[in-house]
């Protein structure tokens, strides 16, 4: 019986630096959670313990709408060209930190790194690219003068494509001046971290994108808030009962 043996990846876990534990992001920087409790995610492909992210609850979804809605005051009144600077910027900043986006995915959900990096990342950059090309254009081709912004934003992303699914609904958010509070899956939230760390270094205004990591009853609470304005949610149709008292569902 052949013995197969394979050649190491071109791409090293060394290449990317994991905390062992990681608050959430409010109003522009980490902070511990108000649970003071934290979960476990894992590497699938060999169950080692990658980091601990907190648990958010209530209180700590309530801190970021309040974040939103003075981030809310600033973002929406920016013109689309400024908007639009800002998004460009993350998307050539994930652009120059592919590799390290890619290894941390796969990582974190035990995706082949060819598919997280030839694949995923080319495709997230390209998402937020598009959506800062369309953040001036609104008025001129949709003939949105008279429609408004959502407001406050709640996103609920699943584990497959984590980083995809966040910008598949983060970028045309933002183009449009909303503001975000994105809870990622509870087993593959690090590549939505380093994305938080990346609105902070392009000095995105304090408020606009919040990150509250945790498990369904973080996201229920996400749902259930009376400020949020929309939810933007892929996920199980179990799951997804849970927003039948919410009008404006984005799947």
């Amino acid at each position: 019986m052949n013995k197969w043996e394979y050649a190491e990846s071109i791409e090293s876990s060394s290449i990317v630096n994991i905390e062992k534990k990681y608050g959430i992001f409010i109003d522009g920087k980490f902070q511990n959670a108000n649970s003071k409790k934290f979960i476990k995610t894992i590497s699938p492909s060999t169950e080692e313990v990658l980091s601990s992210v907190s648990l958010g609850n209530e209180i700590d979804i309530n801190s970021a709408v309040e974040s939103a809605k003075e981030g809310l005051k600033i973002w929406s009144k920016l013109s689309g060209t400024e908007r639009a600077k800002y998004l460009f910027k993350l998307a050539r900043l994930i652009q120059e930190r592919s590799r390290e986006f890619a290894v941390l995915e796969t990582l974190d959900g035990g995706k082949p790194i060819k598919e997280s990096r030839d694949f995923d990342l080319p495709q997230v950059a390209a998402n937020f690219f598009y959506f800062a090309g369309w953040a001036d254009k609104l008025d001129l081709s949709w003939n949105a003068k008279g429609l408004k912004p959502y407001g406050i934003v709640g996103q609920i992303i699943p584990w497959n494509f984590p980083l995809l699914m966040l910008s598949w609904k983060v970028a045309p958010a933002l183009a449009t001046g909303n503001v975000v509070i994105l809870k990622p899956a509870e087993s593959t939230p690090l590549t939505a971290i380093l994305f938080a760390e990346l609105c902070q270094e392009v000095g995105l205004p304090p408020g606009v994108f919040n990150l509250v990591t945790g498990d369904g009853s973080t996201g229920a609470a996400l749902v259930k808030h009376p400020d949020i304005s929309k939810i933007a949610f892929t996920g199980s149709t179990g799951v997804v009962s849970i927003f039948k008292k919410k009008q404006q569902i984005g799947i």
